[in-house]
């Protein structure tokens, strides 16, 4: 791997440039969900939001693809190698496993969740997960009753929306979607995602957590909800996927709550979005589409234009902008030796957007995607082991809601706007988002 032997420290000056200018506002954007208030003031006033100017920067400055840097208080080492990069990811959890921010802010909301689990309980946990999520299976055992669902709460949120669709419209119709696809259809009562944002924004402190008032009310929803789940849904594959006591199948299911219902629907209005606003792409995801049974699961299967699409716009504006994790031994990155309880970070929105390295880093480029190759620069899923357990099923969720969205509509994004002949923006405010929608 290559790599200096001694990985440079920055200066003072630039890690306290770092913090002030870019790890503050990341921390007021929100740590685990956004926090409207600051997401829309730091888009709207901070001339490099995702760091990428910064990073590059630094990167010429010290002539180096890794830098030792301070992050608050904690000396952080930044991985800007590709190769490097890879290894982090392909030995976790076992060398780089989650760090302590990560693990006590999600402890807040989702306890023994896999996301923050290490050694046996990790791979008891992934198993199930995996299980049933049926990772690595293009469709899903019950893609067909997700997808009627997914049709029939899209139909509904646009008979009820007039000529605008608002970010509002797409909250609500992910998280009845998410409701629907874990606890069975009909279960359209969201009382329990709001529940679950509201301990979400309660850890975007990151300190000081105490017990959350809606803890207990939330987990015995869950059990309730769990155990009345309906039919063909993931809660009801829960009860029949063997489990143990180590398993913690409750903290599983509210991971899946969230990155389904708010994380998904902000992934997908941005592809819709860009989509609206690239006329060549627009008419290609048309084409597509018309040459398959969008009423079937395997014909929404089939969309890979569209695929590549909802995967660039994860591209542009990861949801996750920043990858932490902590070594738990000691290893080598760079030629360096790297001790145990080494603060690790890989930052996507920089990796994602490099102008140096890559040609359409601020261009919507969904051919990239049509390739079955695995490019570790690209982490919105994250790669290796800990790779996204639910990428399948929510790449499936977004295109059926999408491909419903556009048969017999059209769309023009009024705000936030996006311009094709410019390079594209490094945050995109789907708060302010208003598209506007006319029969095709």
């Amino acid at each position: 791997m290559d790599g200096p032997a001694k990985i440079p420290t920055v200066s003072l000056v630039d890690s306290l440039i770092y913090n002030l200018v870019h790890v503050i506002p990341s921390y007021l954007r929100g740590l685990f969900t956004p926090n409207r208030f600051w997401f829309t003031f730091w888009t709207a006033i901070h001339p490099d939001p995702a760091s990428v100017k910064f990073i590059t920067r630094l990167r010429k400055k010290y002539r180096s693809n890794y830098c030792y840097l301070r992050m608050l208080t904690t000396k952080s080492l930044v991985v800007l190698d590709p190769d490097g990069i890879r290894h982090v990811l392909d030995n976790s959890p076992d060398i780089y496993a989650d760090a302590k921010l990560k693990r006590d802010g999600m402890a807040h909301f989702q306890p023994d969740s896999v996301t923050i689990s290490r050694g046996d309980q990790w791979r008891e946990r992934r198993r199930f997960n995996e299980s049933v999520l049926e990772t690595g299976h293009d469709l899903h055992r019950y893609g067909k009753d997700f997808l009627d669902v997914i049709r029939d709460e899209t139909a509904t949120m646009l008979k009820g929306s007039g000529g605008h669709l608002v970010w509002e419209d797409f909250a609500v119709l992910f998280e009845r979607i998410t409701m629907q696809v874990i606890f069975g259809a009909g279960v359209r009562d969201t009382s329990m995602t709001e529940t679950l944002r509201q301990m979400m924004l309660e850890s975007n402190r990151g300190f000081a957590l105490s017990k959350s008032k809606h803890f207990d009310d939330f987990y015995a929803a869950m059990r309730r909800h769990r155990q009345e789940a309906r039919g063909e849904s993931l809660a009801a594959l829960c009860n029949s996927v063997p489990s143990t006591a180590v398993t913690k199948v409750d903290n599983q299911i509210t991971h899946w709550m969230f990155a389904m219902g708010e994380t998904l629907a902000i992934n997908t209005v941005r592809a819709l979005a860009l989509i609206a606003a690239h006329p060549a792409a627009d008419e290609r995801v048309r084409d597509e589409m018309g040459r398959e049974d969008l009423s079937s699961p395997e014909g929404i299967d089939r969309l890979k234009y569209l695929e590549g699409c909802v995967q660039e716009a994860m591209r542009l504006w990861p949801t996750t902008p920043i990858l932490v994790r902590e070594t738990v031994k000691e290893d080598v990155l760079g030629g360096a030796t790297i001790p145990a309880g080494t603060q690790v970070i890989i930052i996507n929105s920089f990796s994602h957007r490099d102008r140096e390295t890559l040609p359409f880093a601020d261009t919507f480029s969904p051919d990239v995607w049509l390739s079955d190759s695995v490019d570790y620069r690209f982490n919105h899923l994250s790669n290796g082991p800990q790779g996204c357990a639910g990428k399948e099923l929510a790449l499936f969720i977004a295109k059926a809601a999408i491909a419903t969205l556009f048969t017999g509509q059209r769309y023009t994004v009024e705000r936030p706007p996006l311009d094709p002949s410019r390079p594209l923006p490094y945050l995109y405010n789907h708060y302010q988002l208003r598209l506007k929608r006319r029969d095709a």
